[in-house]
């Protein structure tokens, strides 16, 4: 009966046999208490509960993959997620209450709470390449007009052909303003639950991001840096080599970075993007050293992650290459 009070989160009144308090549970609801912690680029993390020490990377190897159908996919994961928070926030909320009232949960009633805990779904990186399409952040909404949407629709670099499939606009949830996402870059969304991290907060989520594209970039041997600006930049041409745009829902992160690898850069700076009128885009392709091999999406999909990892704390991946024709 003390159990499935718990899952329902009903007022039935627990028996006074229980046995031990899950204090790692009621220490989580209470959390909100702790003071806010100060992100820097030196700031560190780690994963604090066991489902985020694994971080599971779903690469779609197709190339040209519609924009909506990856966000759809991320969505499936973030509603997964936060399932799984209200489901979470039901146990806390309980267990707040029976510590109240000097009651406890038994030894078998913790073990089973425990392995329901343990179900939550691990962080998930999802890398794409997509079709031709511009994104809009939440700032344009209000702004943009349909004829503006339609130059964006129509816009063809020169030397394109007209039989190619026509460039799609999306408004999107997430910050940031226009940008571009096509053949030639590597769109990573992000689906972590920055509650599961150490002193982790959303800024702090972004510089990670940063960090991890740097770090991408240098083991190429591309110098790039932050600048007060969002996103990675080259320090050669000062051109910029990543966006970035997240979204956080109830501490649930969506979107994330595009990496420009060999794109047409045309897409990118005919128009002002991310807001900013006097930034132009570069990228892997047109900065590595010479006689280098341009990198692949896949390979730039690849290493990204395993940076990212490296910034969460996080040292087991695991990777699941789909085969985009089932999008279809």
């Amino acid at each position: 009966m003390l159990l499935r009070s718990l899952l329902n989160n009903n007022h039935t009144k627990p028996t006074a046999s229980s046995v031990s308090v899950v204090t790692k549970c009621l220490s989580r609801f209470n959390s909100s208490s702790t003071p806010k912690i100060a992100c820097s680029t030196s700031s560190k993390t780690h994963p604090t509960e066991e489902s985020s020490k694994v971080l599971r990377h779903l690469h779609f190897s197709k190339p040209g993959i519609p924009f909506n159908n990856g966000l759809e996919i991320q969505e499936q994961i973030v509603r997964a997620q936060l399932d799984m928070k209200k489901i979470e926030s039901g146990i806390y909320k309980r267990l707040n209450e029976l510590h109240k009232n000097n009651l406890d949960v038994n030894s078998y009633e913790k073990e089973l709470l425990k392995n329901i805990l343990d179900m939550k779904p691990n962080p998930v990186i999802l890398t794409f390449e997509f079709e031709s399409t511009y994104t809009a952040g939440k700032r344009v909404r209000k702004q943009i007009t349909e004829a503006e949407i339609k130059a964006y629709e129509n816009f063809r670099p020169q030397g394109s052909s007209l039989s190619e499939s026509p460039t799609k606009f999306i408004q999107l949830d997430r910050g940031g303003q226009i940008t571009y996402h096509g053949p030639g870059q590597m769109v990573a969304f992000m689906i972590f639950d920055l509650k599961s991290f150490n002193n982790f907060p959303a800024r702090c989520f972004v510089n990670g991001i940063e960090e991890a594209t740097i770090n991408c970039f240098d083991q190429l041997g591309i110098k790039a840096e932050r600048t007060k600006n969002t996103g990675v930049w080259s320090k050669t041409n000062a051109g910029k080599l990543a966006s970035i745009g997240v979204h956080v829902r109830r501490n649930i992160t969506s979107h994330g970075v595009c990496i420009n690898v060999s794109p047409n850069l045309d897409y990118l700076n005919h128009f002002v993007m991310c807001g900013l009128p006097d930034a132009k885009a570069t990228s892997i392709a047109e900065l590595q050293p010479k006689g280098d091999k341009t990198p692949s999406v896949d390979e730039i999909a690849m290493l990204f992650t395993n940076k990212m990892a490296k910034v969460l704390g996080i040292n087991k991946v695991e990777r699941i290459l789909i085969d985009s024709h089932t999008l279809e």
